[in-house]
């Protein structure tokens, strides 16, 4: 397997997930009918999977998907720098001078000592050239908000958000009707795009040089 190939395996993993092991597991849910016993200790749900959704069961599923992808994401631009670079292992990446903890997860603009200036400066390649990158950077902070904060929102997050899409999340439809800032509030709907930052994933490694 070569290293291109090499670079889809995991995203690969996870859309097999999203995509096939998530509706087997929905209609299982959904096959797990509730008994009026049954409804007595959990409410009144016809299915497991009626109060799965209730209890946002999907979405938390659908978030650490999201983590994982962002997870991919790092794991590929580290293996992908230890190639080029000629380290066979992580012990050789960490004699590496470049090297700091956590830089292949810093993969924005605004990041100083990230892995944009680390692969211009010792691989001569420019990320930013990468047609898929803007959405590997909104990945990525949907990913530190879901693995940090739990998926609740904070004013970083949407300025950062807007500094990277150009968007304000706060004139989405959905935002007018959520109690935010007055209250936590948890921001589900990158999550519909999960399908689409697969693919983003797939075709920002696709564009890696050989």
């Amino acid at each position: 397997m070569d290293l291109f190939e090499v670079l889809q395996v995991e995203i690969n993993g996870i859309a097999e997930v999203h995509f096939y092991v998530k509706p087997v597991l929905n209609r299982a849910l959904q096959a797990h009918t509730i008994t009026p016993a049954g409804k007595m200790m959990i409410g009144e749900y016809d299915s497991m999977y009626e109060y799965w959704q209730s209890k946002h069961g999907d979405k938390w599923f659908d978030m650490s998907t999201v983590v994982r992808l962002g997870t991919a994401i790092e794991n590929n631009l580290k293996r992908y720098y230890m190639e080029k670079k000629g380290h066979a292992t992580l012990a050789d990446l960490r004699n590496d001078p470049r090297f700091d903890k956590g830089i292949f997860q810093r993969v924005q603009s605004w990041q100083t000592n990230g892995v944009l200036q680390l692969y211009n400066d010792e691989l001569s390649f420019d990320l930013k050239a990468n047609p898929h990158l803007p959405s590997a950077q909104e990945l990525m902070m949907h990913r530190h908000l879901y693995a940090h904060n739990s998926g609740l929102l904070d004013d970083e997050y949407i300025d950062r958000i807007q500094t990277i899409t150009g968007q304000d999340i706060r004139k989405h439809p959905d935002f007018k009707f959520l109690p935010y800032p007055t209250e936590d509030t948890y921001w589900f709907e990158p999550l519909q795009r999960l399908p689409i930052f697969i693919e983003e994933a797939r075709g920002f490694f696709r564009q890696f040089p050989s």
